[in-house]
């Protein structure tokens, strides 16, 4: 299905070596099948069902995940929401999960291209407890409102990763990849204005509209041994 589906080439490179390198292309190419005009593209149906899965593996540690349907880049609140994941992970998560829990990391962000906000931890000795963590965040930033300094350290933070320079090539891979999806300039210049707007007020309210348990998903990582006392509700996959 891949060899005969709509395709699109993107060459990097400095100008002088622009014709060597286009032949070399076309020589590549030239044992490809044309593109069927017949070609149905995978269409997988969209799905807001919450699930809850534990994938065993031998391991001595958990790995654990927690996610929320949100938004795109296009909606008010997605930065809003962007900007909640650094706060919750530099307030909240690193304390209560790494250094209080033991974990090796942890952490929450926004992924606008697929509408979901995620928590996670990595080489975890707990498991239940950091799930409840996850839920806590939510709490924890509804019941005291944010501290404009650390809102402010939380917004130069989502831009200082988006302004964070690439290499030539990588920076025009980027930007490729952005105008296939849509996400122009214009616009992504607009989501970044946006960011540095976003308010205190703002971040409970996206928390209290969007992180709603009732939604949540959760799959781990984890083994026998240590995902015994989970709830029965999960679905189990061995590995």
């Amino acid at each position: 299905m891949i060899r005969v589906a709509p395709r699109r080439f993107l060459l990097v490179g400095e100008a002088e070596f622009e014709a060597q390198m286009d032949q070399v292309c076309q020589q590549i190419w030239q044992g490809v099948p044309e593109q069927s005009e017949n070609f149905s593209a995978l269409q997988l149906p969209r799905t807001r069902e919450s699930v809850k899965q534990v994938w065993l593996v031998d391991t001595q540690v958990n790995f654990c995940a927690m996610a929320f349907p949100t938004v795109t880049t296009q909606h008010p609140d997605a930065a809003a929401l962007t900007v909640l994941g650094d706060y919750l992970r530099n307030g909240f998560l690193h304390r209560a999960i790494r250094e209080q829990g033991g974990a090796y990391g942890a952490g929450a962000g926004q992924d606008n291209g697929n509408a979901v906000f995620r928590f996670f931890s990595y080489r975890d000795p707990r498991l239940e407890a950091t799930l409840q963590d996850f839920l806590a965040a939510k709490d924890w930033v509804l019941n005291t409102l944010p501290e404009k300094t650390k809102v402010e350290e939380a917004i130069l933070g989502v831009v200082s990763s988006i302004d964070k320079p690439g290499s030539p090539a990588g920076e025009a891979k980027k930007d490729y990849h952005a105008n296939l999806f849509g996400r122009t300039p214009d616009e992504r210049m607009r989501f970044r204005q946006r960011i540095l707007t976003v308010t205190a007020e703002d971040l409970q309210r996206v928390a209290r509209t969007w992180l709603n348990p009732d939604k949540q998903s959760v799959a781990v990582v984890s083994s026998s041994k240590l995902a015994a006392d989970l709830s029965g509700d999960y679905q189990r996959i061995d590995v």
